[in-house]
């Protein structure tokens, strides 16, 4: 994801240099950065979601929470809207993991397990599966492939927030891992023997903030 590595690169350039002209006496800068700072967090989400070519909930919520920290940087309200914000994300996620279950009964549809202050455990059995999602907000989520059938390619979304992920997927395939770490990170620790170039690939796009992601052949 090299426009998440550029940007990540030009926010600590930019305020790099602010630091050094503030403190040689050209401009007064920290006081502008200490209010305007969040939209590089903004940024951050933005880019995170151009780079992975549609909106998934990891870069969503990166954008969510830098508003959320602009707006209390710039007082644009009486009081702070940090905690209602968590509560908003959080009970929204209770609701979109409810939605959620309710579809990975179905064969043919991908699964998107939420693991919500706890873990789960989903086994995708689709006969074409083409996308998935995993998301993992201070708990654990496995996301389990190794009974799906890919025709050509996949993406899977791993979203962890103080959490972790592990997408299992079957000896043979070939897999194309990247994504946003934000003092997070990922791994692929899936076999290192040959695989046909012409198997099936999945594409896990990985979003870890504070958390990891997971990818291998077998649990644990």
């Amino acid at each position: 994801m090299k426009p998440v590595r550029f940007w990540i690169g030009t926010v600590l350039v930019v305020f790099g240099l602010l630091g050094v002209l503030d403190a040689v006496g050209v401009v007064d800068a920290w006081d502008t950065a200490a209010s305007w700072w969040p939209v590089a967090v903004i940024g951050l989400g933005v880019v995170g979601a151009v780079a992975q070519g549609h909106l998934s909930p990891g870069p969503g919520v990166v954008v969510v929470i830098g508003v959320v920290l602009l707006a209390d940087t710039l007082d644009l309200t009486r009081g702070s809207l940090l905690w209602p914000a968590l509560l908003l994300f959080f009970g929204g996620g209770v609701l979109l993991g409810l939605r959620r279950h309710r579809t990975n009964d179905h064969r043919d549809t991908g699964a998107t397990p939420v693991a919500l202050f706890g873990g789960t455990t989903v086994r995708n059995r689709s006969e074409h599966l083409t996308r998935a999602e995993v998301s993992a907000i201070f708990g654990g989520a496995t996301l389990d492939l190794r009974d799906a059938h890919v025709d050509r390619e996949a993406d899977v979304d791993a979203f962890a927030l103080f959490g972790g992920i592990e997408v299992l997927v079957p000896r043979g395939w070939r897999v194309s891992l990247g994504g946003l770490p934000v003092f997070g990170g990922y791994d692929d620790n899936t076999d290192d023997g040959p695989v046909d170039p012409d198997a099936p690939l999945v594409r896990v796009n990985v979003t870890a903030v504070f958390g990891g992601v997971d990818v291998r052949n077998d649990p644990k």
